[in-house]
């Protein structure tokens, strides 16, 4: 049986503020907006290059603890902006079994 391309969900086009910050010896952090969403990840639009597979925390408007993500893409835009594809790690919840 072939494997499914593409996302395994559709992303919604919201846009919404978030934080970025580059977990490292040099951490940056970039305020910026979404341009879609899903359960599973996002797509914004960033100032900077980010490198595919670097860790980061992203934290969403009205939500004080960030999440964790990793890219997937960075994709050169106009005007020295890019496009990042992030995967948000899942937190997976426990059954009351």
């Amino acid at each position: 049986m072939p494997m499914p391309i593409g996302r395994s969900e559709k992303r919604a086009p919201i846009e919404m503020t978030v934080t970025l910050t580059r977990v490292s010896k040099r951490s940056f952090t970039e305020k910026t907006i979404t341009e879609n969403v899903s359960s599973h990840g996002v797509r914004a639009v960033t100032k900077k290059i980010w490198e595919a597979g670097a860790g980061l925390l992203i934290c969403f408007a009205g939500k004080d603890i960030p999440d964790q993500a990793r890219v997937v893409y960075c994709q050169r835009l106009t005007n020295k902006r890019f496009a990042v594809g992030l995967a948000l790690y899942v937190k997976e919840q426990k059954s009351d079994d």
